[in-house]
């Protein structure tokens, strides 16, 4: 039987004894975790979900709820193909050869990343959007700029509420006011 001995310990060496070198070890770096902001494919949240929760990875995906016009309140997501990813940067790797993750958002070299601070402020906005609901700001008779298309640029006053993501403006146009229907994608609102 061959017995292996620390060789700071030499008056106990013997022949059946093989003198061995035995290193302290070396201190453990602890990284400290952070938020890490992240792009995700937006088609594949419910793959992108498991595979996190599959690797222990914590994760928050800011939600809003918003009151359209006629219509129950809905939850949207709000930043879209954005998650927010809890982890140390020894795991930045990992993290990057999830699937579901397109890329994790750096600046040069460095790895960009949110305080708990304001993920805490998120998810505050989160629950009181959920007992109040956010509305659209469009209401009758409220100017709105055209942002796209022939008449960019142009002042209209909103007659109808949205219904199908279209509304009536009223347009100055050629000295009288005229009643047109557009999209609610082409206005932007002061």
């Amino acid at each position: 039987m061959v017995e292996l001995v620390d060789t700071r310990d030499l008056k106990s060496l013997d022949r059946n004894i093989v003198p061995v070198q035995v290193r302290p070890r070396a201190p453990q770096r602890v990284m400290k975790k952070k938020w890490l902001i992240c792009l995700y494919k937006t088609n594949e949240f419910k793959r992108l979900e498991r595979n996190l929760l599959n690797q222990n990875f914590d994760y928050y995906l800011p939600k809003i709820t918003i009151k359209k016009f006629n219509s129950k309140p809905k939850e949207e997501v709000l930043f879209p193909g954005y998650i927010f990813i809890y982890t140390s940067l020894d795991n930045y790797a990992t993290l990057q050869h999830t699937i579901g993750i397109k890329n994790i958002i750096k600046f040069g070299n460095n790895i960009s990343f949110i305080s708990n601070e304001e993920i805490i402020s998120m998810q505050e906005i989160e629950d009181t959007s959920k007992i109040a609901p956010v509305a659209r700001q469009i209401q009758i008779g409220k100017n709105a700029f055209i942002s796209r298309g022939s008449l960019k640029g142009s002042i209209v006053k909103i007659c109808s509420l949205p219904s199908r993501e279209r509304v009536n403006v009223l347009l100055s146009f050629l000295g009288s006011m005229r009643r047109v229907n557009i999209s609610m994608k082409n206005l932007t609102f002061s």
